[in-house]
């Protein structure tokens, strides 16, 4: 790792991006200090804003989410009996704060496991995130504990639907007619038209896998770098081409490696890219870049970070299954959330943080680099050849 950190720097600092050898080497082996305490302090925060929550706030605050995404009535009843047979799952009567508590422990440990993420909190040490931080000491009483209930459903949701896949479709027949029928199709971005169609296809094709017992062995290798390809179109745009750079590499790392196909369990689709778990934590801190130029990105990064989605380091080829099953909920909340807000006329977020997504971005391309190493070394290539 270190001798291969050697070679990087060397390439990286020729380029536009320019980091300490001697740091990222201990960010990127796990060994550093600061990436643990930055780490961990986020941890705190979230876990305190929780701490003096009774058990009837947490669950209603998560009740109020579940709402949000049109899986509750206004009556807070389940809206469909799928639901309702699983709501002891979604929603457990004996939920409190320490679950919620438990829950972040479980996201901080997970995110230890990937270097990328680590080295990200490492640089993070040496920064200062002036529009985050106040947005914090001003909105974060607030704002947390709903990022946290937040977290909780989409892990209970997500794991739900792992766990059934007939749930898929249940969701889908809620969402689709009821996006429709308040107009938000027609009043979406070109970007989230696409982004829409990019994700709600993998459902219909996962329905059909479960129905049908077959999964294409060359399932992935087109959609999927599409999709990269749709946000990564979006950084460029915007001037934000580290991170562009690190998309594009991702895309161009095709899964195919193995056929795809179902998992043991029968449950999931497992799609094998060259390094599997790099490739994972590659689309991770790459993903984390991009949507933390989001007004209201904590809402979007819990998707990536929850344990059901972000435990993947034992069976990273079923990374890709598990974190569009999130995401595609995730769209419809924030589908739905936008559209209560314009019409209660409330104010959205506005977290967006510059220097965050610059360094997220910079980490983002680095990483990238890092991997196409390791797809390297997964074929035979020996830095002793050097």
């Amino acid at each position: 790792m270190f001798k291969k950190f050697k070679i990087m720097a060397s390439v990286v600092v020729t380029g536009t991006l320019v980091m300490v050898q001697p740091v990222l080497e201990n960010a990127y082996a796990g060994t550093s200090y600061q990436s643990k305490q930055v780490l961990n302090d986020v941890s705190r925060s979230l876990k305190s804003s929780v701490r003096g929550l009774d058990a009837r706030t947490v669950q209603g605050i998560m009740l109020t989410h579940y709402k949000t995404m049109r899986l509750v009535d206004e009556n807070y009843q389940w809206v469909a009996p799928e639901l309702e047979d699983i709501a002891a799952e979604l929603l457990p009567a004996s939920t409190t704060a320490n679950d919620a508590i438990a829950l972040v422990n479980k996201m901080e440990a997970v995110v230890k496991r990937n270097p990328y993420m680590m080295a990200f909190f490492h640089e993070a040490a040496y920064k200062n995130f002036e529009t985050l931080e106040a947005k914090v000491e001003s909105e974060g009483a607030q704002i947390l504990p709903a990022v946290v209930a937040y977290a909780m459903v989409q892990e209970n949701l997500t794991k739900a639907m792992y766990n059934d896949p007939n749930l898929i479709e249940v969701l889908k027949n809620i969402w689709v007619p009821t996006r429709q029928k308040l107009g938000i199709e027609a009043n979406l971005s070109t970007f989230h038209r696409l982004k829409l169609m990019s994700v709600e296809k993998p459902m219909t094709d996962y329905i059909e896998f479960h129905s049908t017992g077959e999964v294409p062995a060359d399932y992935g290798k087109l959609d999927l770098p599409l999709n990269i390809f749709e946000a990564t179109a979006e950084d460029l745009a915007a001037d934000r081409r580290d991170n562009a750079k690190s998309g594009a590499i991702l895309a161009f790392n095709l899964p195919g490696v193995l056929p795809s196909r179902f998992a043991e369990d029968g449950k999931g689709i497992k799609m094998t890219m060259p390094a599997p778990k790099a490739w994972a934590d590659l689309y991770t801190i790459w993903n984390m870049a991009f949507v933390s130029h989001f007004e209201y990105f904590p809402f979007v990064m819990v998707k990536l970070m929850i344990p059901q989605v972000n435990n993947y380091a034992n069976e990273p080829e079923l990374y890709m299954y598990n974190r569009s099953l999130a995401l595609y909920s995730h769209l419809h909340f924030s589908f739905f959330s936008q559209f209560d807000q314009l019409v209660a006329g409330q104010p959205g977020m506005k977290w967006y943080d510059e220097d965050l997504t610059e360094l997220f971005g910079q980490v983002s391309k680095l990483s990238a680099y890092d991997y196409k190493w390791e797809v390297y070394y997964s074929n035979g290539y020996s830095y002793d050849d050097e």
